[in-house]
């Protein structure tokens, strides 16, 4: 008897397993893109995802599984699976089906009237459903994360690909959460708005993006929206908002002024909203602003991607492709340096006019799917004064919580130049213990190589190469082609970092405190084909429910890419 009890059992094992892959399966072409996509998740995808997980709950309570639920050995791993089944069946008979009606019902309204004014009202109609429904699968990952993983191998495989698909979906929501609840505000939902948008290159890396090129306006009230002119920095060069803390970490090989263009060498969006607040209300086009908006080539990429190319004056045409690297890179070679504010601003000007110019469902429902990856990736702020709007506007910095660990390391350029656009990046975190306390532990690889070959070198200026503008040694910061980045490297809330080791020319190591965070800060000297490499440990807060992830300046590319060894 035992034995046939036993091989029934593991037959059964091999049925949940292939009922829990399959749903995994059916499941594995909702990505950002099709959550609220015209008509919502694929229904097919759902009805197949919910067959699947069905059977597979109904199977792990089956009587026999009761049994084996109490049996030494293998008792916890039964209670993993049944946990496993639920938190999976809940999620497609309850939640998908739910955002599956939302964005149908997003898609089919009417959101442009007229007279152009966007009507808001379709959108805050499903707010608090998709602020109900991510809630509830946040929930459903906490309970699938809480559970032990599996012993037996058939079972272990099935656990860790649900729990892949699953931490993928929520995370999704979460961003697409976000979005939705702070559109309507930014829209002048709750009155007349004014941001400020800040247009940042990231070949010059400034930590929470690049050097501001030109700032410009965006006014909402109630869905009317404009975008006002945009003034490159030169017409807003009018003194520094830096603090003494700020100053005394950019102090040199240059010295960062911490003016308009500087803005962002501060990883905190506080002291950005401030800092860009006290430039423009110096300026010739003082007013009161409510936040601020700031983007960069690959958001501008994106948006040409959704709106359409963009022909430039001299016949150029950006597409959804190539419109990074041109601003990153190609501009800086074809267009004379006294043309090139009037290309930028044009492209700016042109692009954000697109963007919010007849926004109807398709379009705002592509921009949501598109802003949550631009946001985590940091080509994308947006940043509110009014306190009771914050919830769903972007954290100051890098993650405040305990509960979701994230080291931050940022760049920044200190040899003036255009060289970002050659920086590559490699970084591994590897976990290394789960420690008594609950904190863990980990071991993070960085690596930066200045990819700039001869050939290039051959083909660029001294605008893109460098190695002519004096630093504090009155002497330039380094030679023509070589960046040269101050690098600031922050612990995670409520964790430690341990000593940081360096392989190549690094100098300037030191400790230090700015706007009352500890951090770490050196200076990265990478000529062409040279690299350096940054290692270092990481413990995080015991409260950490999270694996840690790295926040770090952003770069020419969507994502750079982590391998993450969890």
């Amino acid at each position: 008897m035992a034995i046939v009890c036993g091989l029934t059992f593991y037959q059964q094992a091999r049925s949940v397993k292939s009922h829990e892959s399959q749903a995994v399966a059916a499941l594995s072409g909702i990505s950002g893109s099709e959550v609220l996509k015209d008509g919502g998740i694929s229904s097919t995808a759902i009805t197949q995802a919910q067959d699947h997980t069905a059977k597979a709950k109904s199977i792990a309570h089956g009587p026999l599984w009761s049994i084996a639920s109490v049996l030494p050995g293998v008792g916890n791993d039964v209670k993993t699976v049944r946990g496993m089944t639920e938190v999976l069946d809940d999620l497609t008979q309850r939640s998908l089906p739910t955002i599956s009606s939302m964005s149908h019902k997003l898609a089919t309204a009417q959101l442009n009237s007229q007279d152009g004014v966007l009507n808001l009202k379709p959108l805050v109609s499903i707010q608090s459903d998709f602020a109900t429904v991510s809630t509830r699968m946040k929930h459903q990952l906490d309970t699938y994360d809480s559970l032990p993983t599996p012993k037996i191998g058939m079972i272990a495989n099935a656990y860790r690909q649900g729990k892949e698909r699953l931490a993928s979906i929520v995370g999704t929501v979460d961003h697409l959460n976000s979005v939705m609840q702070m559109m309507p505000a930014i829209l002048g939902q709750n009155g007349a708005r004014t941001y400020l948008i800040a247009v940042q290159t990231t070949s010059e890396q400034r930590s929470g993006g690049g050097l501001v090129g030109s700032v410009g306006t965006l006014q909402a009230n109630q869905g009317n929206v404009s975008v006002g002119e945009f003034r490159a920095d030169a017409e807003l060069i009018n003194g520094g908002n830096g603090n003494a803390e700020e100053y005394a970490v950019f102090n040199g090989p240059l010295a960062f002024s911490l003016d308009v263009r500087d803005t962002f060498a501060v990883p905190n969006l506080k002291r950005n909203a401030e800092m860009l607040a006290a430039t423009w209300q110096r300026s010739p086009y003082a007013s009161e602003v409510d936040g601020f908006i700031a983007i960069d080539p690959v958001f501008i990429q994106e948006m040409v991607k959704l709106n359409g190319n963009v022909t430039l004056q001299d016949g150029t045409v950006l597409t959804g492709n190539n419109t990074a690297q041109y601003l990153l890179n190609t501009i800086y070679k074809d267009v004379p340096v006294a043309q090139q504010d009037a290309y930028f601003e044009y492209i700016a000007q042109t692009v954000m006019d697109q963007a919010f110019s007849n926004l109807n469902a398709t379009k705002m429902m592509a921009m949501a799917n598109s802003i949550g990856d631009l946001i985590e990736q940091r080509h994308f702020y947006a940043y509110t004064t009014h306190a009771d709007e914050t919830k769903y506007f972007q954290e100051s910095g890098i993650s405040g919580k305990e509960s979701t660990p994230q080291v931050g390391i940022y760049l920044n350029e200190q040899n003036p130049s255009k060289l970002g656009w050659y920086i590559d990046r490699k970084a591994t975190v590897t976990k290394s213990a789960t420690n008594k306390d609950g904190s863990r532990s980990y071991h993070v690889k960085y690596t930066l190589t200045n990819t700039l070959t001869d050939s290039e070198i051959a083909s660029a200026n001294t605008y893109i190469l460098g190695g002519v503008q004096k630093g504090v040694e009155n002497k330039p910061v380094a030679e023509s082609g070589t960046s040269v980045q101050r690098m600031l490297f922050y612990a995670p809330a409520g964790g430690s970092i341990g000593k940081i080791s360096s392989k190549g020319d690094v100098r300037d190591q030191r400790e230090t405190t700015m706007d009352g965070k500890q951090l770490t800060t050196s200076v990265a000297y990478l000529a062409p084909g040279e690299s350096v490499t940054f290692e270092f440990d990481v413990t995080t807060s015991p409260k950490a429910t999270a694996e840690l992830t790295i926040d770090q300046t952003p770069s020419g590319k969507l994502r750079n890419e982590v391998d993450y060894q969890y």
